[in-house]
């Protein structure tokens, strides 16, 4: 039998307006449907998320910008937040829980060519999702599921904690430098792009994914092989692809 839908929960919480229960599932158990719907949701947010990244990385890419060790960053956290939304699925899948596909839009991140631009929009981006991740584990208190409230603090709060730090520091040192804000470009623009270690690809591979606490990798299971039919890498980013979910394409 189904547990009972609970009332909803006001906040910043992004909703699931189709979302149902899957009745009858026999590994479900004390897993409340407003935290299910929930993380539904915030999985949903992390993949905008990681199709941002992406399309940030490809601005830095192109020919007229030329700041490849940029374009490396972002498209690796996009990587990231993609195994980040993997394992928000693995955990429903594990609880019993049910995934709504959803339709993601296209990133408006047309008009940012600059360093600058491009760090705050990640920064805001990270803080507007790490606050969906704590309204959600304030959420599983409220609804007594502490299984929920100790995954979502220490396996996805925490990593995005350290991930906001960096990216206020990159922004700092960008600020320091007096990268550029009008989309021309300047030194400071190429200063950064040279010489701040945290954009070094060994750098990322080596650092970065440490900041992944390693009980994270272990809800993805199979899902790594699945990551293709989750998300498909594009270029330019104007294509995603989601398992199950209905496609909008840019026409250029």
């Amino acid at each position: 039998m189904a547990e009972p839908r609970l009332k909803k929960h006001r906040g910043s919480l992004p909703a699931c307006p189709g979302h149902r229960l899957v009745a009858g599932s026999r590994v479900r158990q004390s897993f409340p449907a407003a935290v299910e719907e929930g993380l539904c949701a915030v999985t949903s947010a992390v993949l905008e998320l990681s199709y941002r990244l992406q399309a940030l990385g490809e601005i830095f890419d192109q020919a007229d910008v030329a700041l490849p060790n940029f374009s490396k960053f972002f498209q690796h956290q996009a990587e990231e937040e993609k195994e980040v939304a993997e394992a928000l699925l693995k955990y429903l899948q594990e609880r019993g829980g049910h995934y709504c596909p959803r339709v993601l839009q296209r990133p408006n991140c047309q008009p940012i060519s600059t360093v600058v631009k491009a760090l705050e929009v990640a920064l805001v981006q990270w803080k507007k999702v790490t606050a969906y991740f704590e309204e959600l584990y304030a959420l599983s208190i409220e609804n007594t599921d502490p299984h929920s409230a100790s995954t979502i603090k220490k396996q996805f709060i925490e990593p995005k904690i350290k991930k906001i730090k960096l990216i206020g520091d990159l922004l700092t040192n960008a600020h320091r430098l007096e990268c550029s804000r009008d989309g021309r470009g300047n030194l400071g623009d190429y200063l950064m792009e040279r010489l701040q270690k945290e954009l070094k690809e060994d750098r990322i591979v080596g650092a970065l994914w440490l900041m992944t606490p390693t009980p994270l990798h272990s809800f993805l299971g199979s899902a790594s092989a699945k990551a293709q039919n989750l998300i498909c890498n594009v270029s330019p980013p104007c294509n995603i692809s989601i398992k199950a979910t209905r496609i909008i394409k840019c026409q250029h």
